[in-house]
């Protein structure tokens, strides 16, 4: 379609006025009456696109981390793809190209579009299949755009009317796309164990760990005086909620207890300190049962992008926090200091799921 339907671009326009924080209760109550009448729509539809646009006001319960991020219209455009890394690396170039254009319009900060244009760049230079990921972003049929520009649409949702809150929603897109793809290659790293294959997925696999802290470069163009003004408005949207990253770190390390007494706050978090997803088997129990030191060294590299990518988290948690509680009721960069370093976890048989989570 050339353009959304009237129906659609109301919301549209509606949500991205002031931000979804001045919407009143009747506009509220009329998003939820839409997405009421809307969630057995047909796909291909205006009504699923109306469906997509309005989840975030539903009357169930959707924890707000959620809600705020429209996570399920990501799900929505990586379900059924036959390339799920080309399809991620797509989804992020376009939340990256439609920052990059609010960013134009603003004509503020030229050292963020110099950022995220390197950012862009190094997207083209990841490895996809046999080569780099450049031609997957530039070659799509008209029904692969089509998605992009509703994905694109139907997540740029800041809670408040503050500018700089545009870079934070989309680096938080962009790092849960980095942890599903991370999280789709370790899988595919531990079938590939005890193959000649299995190094050179696990380098790929490097690339890609690298992600959130490329993003992260993009974010520190955010002063804390800057992220303050509109952190209130998000609420209880803690990044603490996040399915993907979770189950990441599953995929990549294994359960983890001395985050039990967070996960178990959250019901849709529950499951993953209880069985089977407790005895998930990691890419580092993998590694280590294989006995290839190649793999080893592999890990190794893949390690320390990780680690360099908690350090940075918390490095955040400090700057922006202070000493101030995380939106999620954990200790702010208190909690985030205790997760840098990974201690070695129990580890079992449980693969973990590949999809895109999101609740």
């Amino acid at each position: 379609m050339a353009l959304f339907p009237e129906s659609c671009t109301r919301i549209i326009d509606l949500q991205s006025g002031k931000g979804r924080w001045a919407l009143t209760e009747t506009d509220r109550a009329e998003l939820a009456a839409v997405h009421a009448r809307t969630r057995a729509a047909a796909p291909g539809t205006e009504d699923e696109l109306l469906r997509l646009l309005t989840r975030p006001f539903a009357t169930e319960d959707i924890p707000e981390y959620f809600r705020y991020t429209s996570l399920h219209v990501l799900a929505w455009y990586l379900a059924g793809a036959p390339d799920q890394v080309a399809a991620t690396l797509r989804a992020m170039d376009a939340a990256l190209a439609d920052l990059t254009a609010v960013e134009r319009a603003a004509g503020e900060d030229q050292e963020r579009l110099r950022r995220l244009a390197a950012l862009r760049a190094h997207l083209r230079t990841l490895p996809h299949a046999d080569g780099p990921a450049a031609p997957v972003l530039d070659t799509m049929d008209a029904a692969q755009r089509e998605r992009l520009r509703i994905l694109v649409a139907c997540t740029g949702f800041p809670m408040s009317d503050r500018h700089d809150e545009h870079v934070f929603l989309r680096a938080v897109h962009v790092c849960e796309l980095a942890y599903y793809l991370i999280r789709h290659q370790a899988g595919a790293v531990v079938a590939a164990v005890g193959t000649p294959a299995a190094s050179r997925l696990l380098g790929r696999l490097a690339r890609y760990a690298d992600l959130p802290n490329r993003v992260f470069h993009v974010l520190r163009t955010l002063t804390p005086e800057s992220f303050m003004s509109f952190r209130e408005a998000t609420g209880y949207a803690s990044a603490v909620q996040s399915l993907n990253y979770h189950l990441m770190e599953l995929a990549l390390y294994g359960h983890d207890p001395r985050k039990d007494q967070v996960l178990t706050r959250y019901p849709h978090l529950r499951p993953l300190t209880e069985p089977p997803l407790r005895e998930a088997y990691s890419l580092r129990q993998a590694v280590a049962e294989s006995g290839d030191p190649g793999l080893a060294r592999a890990w190794q590299e893949l390690a320390r992008s990780l680690l360099t990518w908690r350090g940075r988290h918390y490095g955040f948690g400090r700057r922006y926090l202070a000493d101030i509680q995380g939106s999620g009721g954990t200790e702010g960069a208190e909690y985030l200091k205790g997760f840098v370093v990974k201690r070695e976890a129990a580890g079992g048989r449980t693969p973990v799921p590949v999809h895109f989570a999101y609740r």
